[in-house]
């Protein structure tokens, strides 16, 4: 019976212990490798017609692209969101004028940031004055 106990604790450590690296494994992975783009480029053709300060390419079911429009909504951040997948051309050749194809893609200034990394765009964002 105590073989057995410490067999299956034994076991349950190895378990979780397992479990806990195979989770930094992919936590580390995933911070040292996936670094959001920030370019500095001339967005002065994403601002005509509009006096938003920020500007995000979106498409209606992507989940990253709804939590920067709940972080904005939340900071009450005046931005226009653009659904690359309308039927509006400008819309994509305006998109597609940033070479990118990842989403969302948010401009703020001069700033394109690619992804959701709410630690960029809040920085972006005092950068600018907005926050």
């Amino acid at each position: 019976m105590k073989q057995q106990l410490k067999q299956s604790a034994v076991f349950i450590a190895m378990l979780f212990f397992g479990t806990c690296l195979g989770v930094a494994l992919k936590y580390g992975y995933t911070q040292l490798f996936y670094q959001p783009h920030v370019i500095t480029q001339d967005t002065s053709a994403h601002y005509e017609g509009t006096d938003k300060p920020v500007i995000l390419y979106t498409t209606h079911w992507c989940q990253y692209c709804k939590q920067v429009q709940s972080y904005f909504k939340r900071l009450n951040i005046d931005y226009l969101s653009r659904d690359i997948e309308s039927d509006d051309q400008h819309i994509k050749v305006l998109f597609n004028s940033l070479q990118r194809a990842d989403i969302p893609q948010i401009i703020i200034g001069n700033k394109v940031i690619t992804g959701a990394n709410i630690h960029i765009v809040e920085k972006a964002l005092k950068d600018h004055a907005f926050l």
